[in-house]
């Protein structure tokens, strides 16, 4: 017969494992290097400025009676370096200083559509469009404006300020042109006139008709001779060499004064009837000086 043996049993062992090691703070760290190399809370404040209570705070962690996060990391950066510890696991370790990772998701450029492409190409097309009829409705336009040309108005207005009226010269220049009488012979009144348009009496006319005047002296030269007449206001009329052959008529206000050389071969006629020289002959020198009234 088989005895019974009483049950064991087995209670359970609890076991103790040693709890993890507390990571210290901030405070406990900056606290440690300090005594660690010997300094004192004031030989700190000397060092990087700060107030004694802003470093007790420092390393007791009572961080709400410091300044705000942005001051915080400054003075324990600051802390940090006079101790010769790493700033930023300090910096890292402080509450709230966990970086907030976001993710940024890569964000593709949509591609125009071919919807939006077509839009593109008609309003393209409309805007050539309203610029042509705007280019074709100023050509329109400045056909119609009424507009001179610029030859025709500067013909205008030349003709408008003054007109040229051609006078016919006196009977002696067409007789000293023909008998080769230099231009100095010429009278002063055969000039060419600009008459003012406002003098114009009958517009309708082209031009002026001016009778010839009848010459009041008239020189005809058997030899070669000088002949110089002044008007009665002492205006020298025509002073020159006349060539034999030569005729020369003048037209002036009377009294005329002359003086005529080799005066023996000169035919003087004062209106139309021959004066005689004769008596106005200087015998030594040939010269005839007179006054015609």
């Amino acid at each position: 017969m088989m005895e019974q043996l009483p049950e064991n049993t087995i209670e359970p062992i609890e076991v103790s494992l040693p709890e993890e090691t507390a990571k210290p703070s901030v405070g406990c760290l900056l606290r440690a290097a300090r005594e660690q190399l010997g300094l004192s809370i004031e030989d700190v404040v000397s060092k990087i400025k700060l107030a004694p209570r802003q470093i007790t705070a420092l390393e007791a962690d009572d961080f709400q009676a410091l300044p705000e996060t942005a001051f915080l990391r400054g003075f324990v950066r600051s802390y940090a370096k006079l101790l010769q510890l790493d700033a930023e696991s300090l910096l890292d370790a402080l509450p709230g200083a966990a970086p907030v990772k976001t993710e940024v998701q890569p964000v593709e450029a949509p591609f125009p559509s071919e919807k939006t492409g077509r839009q593109q190409n008609i309003n393209l097309l409309i805007a050539a469009l309203l610029v042509t009829l705007l280019i074709a409705g100023f050509a329109v336009w400045q056909a119609r404006a009424p507009h001179l040309p610029a030859t025709e108005t500067a013909s205008n207005v030349a003709a408008s300020d003054v007109a040229l009226i051609a006078l016919p010269l006196p009977e002696q220049a067409e007789i000293l042109n023909g008998s080769g009488v230099p231009e100095a012979g010429v009278p002063e009144s055969a000039v060419p006139v600009a008459v003012p348009a406002a003098a114009q009496v009958a517009p309708a006319a082209s031009a002026v008709v001016v009778p010839k005047p009848s010459a009041a002296l008239r020189l005809v030269f058997d030899k070669e001779s000088w002949a110089e007449i002044k008007d009665q206001s002492g205006k020298t009329l025509t002073k020159q060499v006349n060539h034999a052959g030569s005729e020369l008529r003048v037209e002036g206000m009377a009294p005329f004064t002359l003086v005529i050389g080799h005066a023996a071969a000169v035919h003087l006629y004062y209106r139309e009837k021959l004066v005689d020289l004769s008596s106005y002959i200087n015998a030594s020198s040939d010269v005839a000086r007179m006054t015609l009234e």
